[in-house]
């Protein structure tokens, strides 16, 4: 019995940034399996398929794999793409089974919201409990639903803490090229939240032993940072003993997990900070206690407050997430959670999350009986209801934007090296305004994601060659658009081309609220050596962002002063030239600055003392 497992990021990446994409769970389950079952084998996709390739090219290794079971680990961000990978396997090797676990399966999820005969069997709950019967020949109880088998498992037969397999201790997982790996520490959340997942499957919290992270730090040299799954980690009993046993290590390993702050004090603060956590996640959600009791949060705001102030003075970075469309709440009261909350000096600390309505959760049904408006696919967004509408939500971002000065919906700027001997071909090159070539060569791209560059000197002739474009192409895998053109277009006339045809998917679902080109999935740059065309483009153009080409004829052009509003592309040969000025304006916003010679973008990092990653692998661009 062979068995591949595949775990697929979100899809909206950038090459010249790091995917968190860590395959935790097919490591887990892959650890569990091989314990108990010695006829096993069990693999896992690549890192550089599972993070990169395009559909075809993972099929391809599938196929050639040959596996008895091709086993799913389905989110909200990739079911869709599993069923269409799925699909396509059936259409060729109706012999390989194909399994779907996962978070994303659940009652009411999309991915059986209808018949999927792609699919041999969903599982819902743990994934260890799901083959511990299926390769020991136990019969289970599957469910019909809209004619898929389901197989879910009861609150009574969770996995024992002692039997789940953590595979980082067990060197079965590896961290990312930039050392950051996950590590779980308990399942459940002893919390009814009702919006969340945590404690959708398990009624009780079972800790892994926490001598394995004891294990990890002092046995694994490359390991910089652990992301603790672990919900409640400061509701542990031995919470304190924990931190001193970690303190006790003098280690270097950057941690970061979630915490409820409303029982730090000054004291706990400090202790967290010598034991390793540079930054934590805090729900506080809403300061409004009347929607907060709504979803089964019993926290006092208040309390969170003074506990985070202690954190922030300790030293370590706070994620404050908060969620507008809760029931209970509107949108004046939001406003007054923004307003404490940068009043209390965590301005850049907030993040903004749209409230989910997510399969199996309690709020689903709550919506459901309220009659509230949300997505019946992923990512499931609360659209209108309670209170607020839309709009409200819309403008409650902008509002949080307004606030501190932070947007939901900045974006780095591509990536424009080119390997010569690339392991990927990530996009075109296309001297012409042809883009009918686009299309007829879009199968030799093996990234899931494509870039495009394109030469665009007659201005309506791109807007023909767009429409055309965009009719044609399936827009799913499209990532940047770049124009090299000193023509100012226009936003509304591309706005219409782009919403008149791209179609439905959850890259464009997930952007309702983000402001960012109202809702679409690609992003157009504008590459000019003309500073007079960048100025109006950035105050004329709202879909395209501008970057100006530094080159030998351009450099003097510069103007004396950079930084936000001046995103730059560096030429081959010019940074040398331009170095003192990146320097001085672009040391704290690197990803301002784009280079076309990865050698000199490695200098500049080095020279700013930031960080610098270099894949493994390269890419390349085709030029057509």
């Amino acid at each position: 019995m062979n068995i591949l497992f595949v775990q697929l990021p979100l899809q909206d990446h950038s090459y010249g940034y790091i995917n968190g994409n860590i395959d935790y769970a097919p490591a887990a389950l892959s650890g569990y399996i091989l314990k108990r079952f010695k006829h096993v084998q069990c693999q896992s996709l690549p890192f550089v398929l599972a993070n990169f390739a395009s559909n075809e090219r993972i099929v391809s290794y599938i196929l050639k794999t040959q596996p008895d079971l091709l086993s799913f680990t389905c989110y909200l961000w990739n079911v869709e793409r599993n069923l269409e990978i799925a699909k396509i396997i059936k259409e060729r090797d109706r012999k390989i089974k194909i399994i779907f676990g996962g978070p994303e399966i659940a009652t009411g999820s999309y991915a059986i919201a209808e018949k999927r005969d792609a699919v041999d069997i969903f599982v819902s709950g743990e994934g260890e409990w799901f083959y511990n019967l299926y390769l020991s020949g136990v019969d289970i109880d599957y469910k019909n639903i809209n004619g898929n088998r389901v197989a879910f498992q009861p609150h009574d037969e969770l996995i024992h803490s002692c039997d789940i397999f953590e595979p980082l201790a067990g060197n079965r997982l590896n961290s990312m090229i930039d050392g950051s790996v996950f590590m779980e520490l308990t399942r459940g959340c002893p919390y009814r939240c009702s919006y969340c997942y945590y404690s959708r499957n398990y009624n009780k919290v079972r800790e892994i032993p926490f001598e394995k992270l004891i294990d990890v730090i002092k046995g694994r040299r490359d390991i910089k940072e652990i992301y603790i799954l672990s919900p409640t980690f400061d509701r542990s009993p031995d919470f304190i003993q924990k931190l001193e046993n970690l303190k006790s290590l003098r280690h270097s390993v950057r941690l970061h997990t979630e915490m409820r702050t409303d029982r730090i004090t000054r004291d706990i603060a400090k202790l967290i900070f010598d034991a390793g956590f540079k930054s934590l996640e805090v729900g506080l959600q809403s300061m409004n206690k009347r929607a907060l009791s709504s979803v089964n949060r019993s926290s006092n705001p208040q309390d969170e407050i003074k506990g985070m102030s202690y954190l922030r003075d300790a030293g370590i970075d706070l994620k404050i997430g908060i969620i507008p469309g809760l029931p209970g709440d509107d949108p004046e009261n939001f406003k007054n959670t923004i307003d404490t909350l940068v009043a209390e000096g965590f301005d850049n600390s907030i993040e903004l999350y749209p409230l989910m309505i997510l399969p199996g959760t309690e709020i689903r049904s709550l919506a459901q009986r309220d009659d509230i408006a949300y997505q019946t696919k992923p990512p499931y967004f609360f659209l209108q209801g309670w209170n607020f509408s839309i709009r409200d939500i819309s403008d409650l971002s902008l509002y949080l934007e307004e606030k501190t000065g932070m947007s939901s919906s900045l974006f780095y700027l591509p990536d424009f090296t080119d390997s010569q001997n690339p392991f990927f071909i990530k996009g075109f090159s296309l001297s012409s305004s042809n883009w009918a070539l686009i299309t007829e060569n879009l199968s030799e791209v093996d990234t899931a994601v494509v870039d495009i560059h394109i030469s665009a000197p007659d201005e309506s002739r791109f807007y023909e060659e767009l429409e055309k474009f965009v009719v044609k192409c399936d827009t799913n895998r499209l990532y940047n658009i770049i124009i090299y053109s000193d023509i100012v277009f226009e936003s509304q006339l591309i706005y219409r081309i782009i919403s008149e045809n791209e179609r439905d998917h959850y890259y464009r679902r997930i952007n309702l609220f983000n402001g960012f080109f109202d809702g679409s999935i690609f992003h157009f740059f504008q590459v000019t050596s003309n500073i007079d065309v960048y100025d109006r483009i950035l105050s004329e153009t709202a879909m395209i962002t501008p970057i100006f080409f530094l080159h030998k004829e351009s450099i003097p052009s510069l103007p004396k002063k950079g930084g936000d509003d001046l995103s730059l592309l560096i030429d081959e040969g010019c940074y040398d030239s331009v170095k003192g000025f990146l320097k001085r304006y672009y040391k704290d916003i690197p990803s301002s600055v784009a280079f076309k010679n990865e050698a000199e973008m490695s200098q500049f990092y080095s020279e700013i003392k930031a960080e610098f990653l270099r894949y493994p692998f390269s890419f390349g661009i085709k030029r057509i």
